[in-house]
């Protein structure tokens, strides 16, 4: 927690300042140098936070060198050193890797379950082999994946979606362990959730959100997928710490090798920034908006002070933002190779109506403000739960069903957010009276749309676009206040999250089928503030008996509502390894297999299971087709039997989501 001694005296000598901290009542006295720059805290050391603990600051002069003396403890006690935190921190890092391999073998059984999943599993397939796209194979409609295009007038076939993800899956692909990417990004976030919680508060707060960050459902379930948000929870993690460290080593002479130590998280945030975007490019702008505005903020600040070092602090911004756009020109690429437009919206050739807006042109009946906003309601109700397991009820067999089947309120009172009230008192201690004023206006901004006039502003899209800037702005505007380091960073983070949710209002559709990934991204922002009021309260009760509580909570999340929350998506959408199993079993040999499914009105799911491991190329082992015109006519079949004239042929038939062999009975 950040403290204010009642009198401190600055003396300038030169360039040089030394702070006198006054009111030592057991005359406690230690000597620290340290290094600052405008706008920052300093970072001292023996005590290394010497400075957030008495909140010094150069009262925005830049500062070279200074010494601290005088200081005193006792009214506000350091926290301890914790020497087994990095071993703890080593043991969640652990657990991450460990979960997801063994949910994504237990419950995902490491197939793609979701149409999402088919289509970022079908283009990493392509990547791994140096292909952004392929021919579309004929007779294409027998072939047919979700997700996955065939354009006419170029004639060719891939995924919807940007590449960002599917490279990284390519990796794992090419290992033959698709799987494993999402495991080791998902523990690296563990660790850099530990490294920026301490750095920017204190050991116990980092600690405790690297444990939050570990057992969050979420995270477990995302981790396990086969989804590109848990490498864009790590590359937004990522982002934010690189540019934490640029404040950090702002103006400072150290080195990285024959470089300013400033290059280095440039090029860090920068490619953090960059890969964010590429995988998921909404999220990415909505991530990024909080830390534009603070750029735009200390380079205002620094030109007030001292024109003379705008460069110093405008040199590793503008290298940020370039390489971000670099790595974000694979997009136009991909959609140029895919239809011959670089600015073509490759979703609007599943769905026309897949676009971000609002109005007729946006979603299934057009979008509007009311349906964001129900949609938002939907689905922070499932994240107060999902976030950290915390919830007022147990997982039962009718709320398994509705996490299979349902996207609305979800009907267990999640208690995850209850941490966030008391994190804002900690870090504003008085101000979280402004915070609290602030917070009011942000909800009577929210209510005036629905209390007008029957709520017709709600359905009026320039409106609708209006609300929203006006909204993020206002999350921004105290980032143009809080001028303390602790503060200010307290209050990035606090936007990250709202900015994050405030940007999905504007799709079309919500999020619950895999928790709420579109909010997934702020997961470590969340974290990292509800360690705050964790961390202080072992500060003066003792870790002890904070860590041991926190552990029972965490342990008891896992065992009943992350289990059964988890598992109920075992075998969804009709995706097991069953029908792979009976498949081999009749297989002759080692021969390479053509299942031709047969049916005029079949669903992917029915024959789900047999597209995970088809190769676009239709050179696997195994190879699904559908016959598309059922029993009303042989043509596709022949053309199958044609284009593979050395495989094993094993037919099924199928209608709806199922499907069985042709000399069985159909299931019940």
């Amino acid at each position: 927690m950040i403290h204010s001694p009642n009198r401190v005296s600055v003396r300038q000598i030169g360039r040089d300042y030394t702070y006198h901290v006054s009111q030592i009542p057991d005359g406690v006295r230690e000597r620290a140098d340290f290094e600052c720059g405008t706008d920052e805290k300093c970072s001292a050391s023996p005590y290394n936070q010497a400075a957030n603990i008495y909140q010094i600051h150069p009262s925005d002069r830049h500062v070279t060198f200074g010494i601290i003396t005088d200081m005193t403890t006792q009214n506000h006690p350091h926290p301890r050193p914790f020497l087994a935190a990095k071993w703890i921190v080593l043991a969640l890092v652990l657990f991450s890797f460990f979960m997801s391999a063994l949910i994504s073998r237990t419950v995902f059984e490491r197939l793609p379950h979701l149409e999402d999943e088919v289509a970022y599993l079908f283009q990493a397939r392509t990547l791994a082999r140096g292909d952004l796209v392929i021919s579309t194979p004929e007779p294409r409609r027998a072939f047919w994946q979700p997700f996955v295009v065939d354009y006419a007038p170029t004639g060719m076939r891939f995924g919807k979606y940007t590449i960002g993800w599917p490279l990284h899956l390519a990796v794992g692909e090419s290992m033959g362990q698709a799987w494993v990417i999402n495991a080791f990004f998902g523990a690296m976030t563990v660790a850099l959730a530990y490294r920026l919680g301490r750095e920017i508060f204190d050991e116990d707060t980092g600690l405790i959100a690297a444990a939050l960050t570990a057992f969050s459902p979420a995270a477990l379930l995302l981790n396990a997928s086969l989804m590109g948000h848990t490498t864009a929870l790590f590359a937004a993690t990522l982002f934010i710490y690189a540019y934490w460290r640029i404040e950090k080593v702002s103006g400072r002479k150290r080195r990285f090798g024959k470089y300013p130590d400033w290059v280095r998280w440039s090029v860090i945030a920068g490619l953090a920034l960059g890969l964010l975007i590429l995988n998921r490019p909404l999220t990415g702008a909505a991530i990024a908006a909080p830390f534009v505005m603070r750029s735009v903020i200390r380079l205002i600040r620094v030109g007030i002070v001292d024109a003379r070092r705008m460069w110093d602090t405008l040199k590793p911004l503008i290298a940020l933002t370039m390489i971000a756009l670099i790595l974000a020109i694979p997009i136009p690429i991909y959609n140029q190779a895919a239809t011959g437009n670089p600015s073509f919206n490759l979703y609007t050739l599943v769905w026309s109506y897949d676009r971000v807006g609002f109005g007729a042109c946006c979603g299934r009946s057009g979008h509007t403000l009311e349906k964001g906003v129900r949609h938002m309601r939907f689905d922070m109700s499932l994240t107060a739960a999902d976030l950290f397991g915390f919830a007022a009820g147990r997982i039962t067999p009718a709320i398994q069903s509705h996490l299979q089947t349902e996207a609305n309120f979800f009907p267990i009172v999640g208690l995850s957010f209850v941490f966030f009230p008391f994190a804002l008192v900690v870090i504003f201690r008085w101000r979280a009276l402004l915070v609290i004023v602030w917070a009011a206006a942000l909800v009577a901004w929210f209510a005036l749309p629905f209390a007008i006039g029957n709520g017709f502003l709600t359905r009026d899209p320039l409106f609708a676009w209006l609300f929203l800037v006006i909204a993020i702005g206002w999350v921004m505007l105290p980032i143009l206040l809080w001028r303390d380091q602790t503060r200010s960073w307290g209050w990035l983070l606090v936007a990250v999250m709202l900015t994050l949710v405030g940007t999905q209002l504007a799709y079309w559709i919500g999020s619950q089928r895999y928790s709420t990934r579109y909010y997934y991204e702020a997961l470590t922002a969340a974290a990292i503030l509800s360690a705050v009021p964790l961390a202080w309260l072992a500060r003066r009760i003792g870790r002890e008996v904070v860590y041991g509580v926190l552990a029972v909570a965490l342990t008891w999340s896992l065992y009943a509502y992350s289990t059964p929350r988890i598992t109920a998506l075992y075998r969804f959408n009709n995706i097991h390894h069953d029908l792979i199993n009976a498949v081999e079993a009749r297989r002759d040999g080692d021969r390479p297999v053509l299942v031709i499914v047969n049916g005029d009105s079949v669903r992917w799911r029915a024959f789900g299971t047999l597209m995970a491991v088809t190769s676009p190329y239709l050179d696997s082992e195994i190879v699904v087709a559908h016959n598309y015109l059922g029993a009303t006519s042989d043509t596709v079949r022949e053309q199958l039997l044609a284009m593979f004239p050395d495989r094993q042929v094993i037919e099924l038939q199928a209608a709806d989501n199922q499907a069985w062999f042709i000399d069985e009975m159909p299931p019940g």
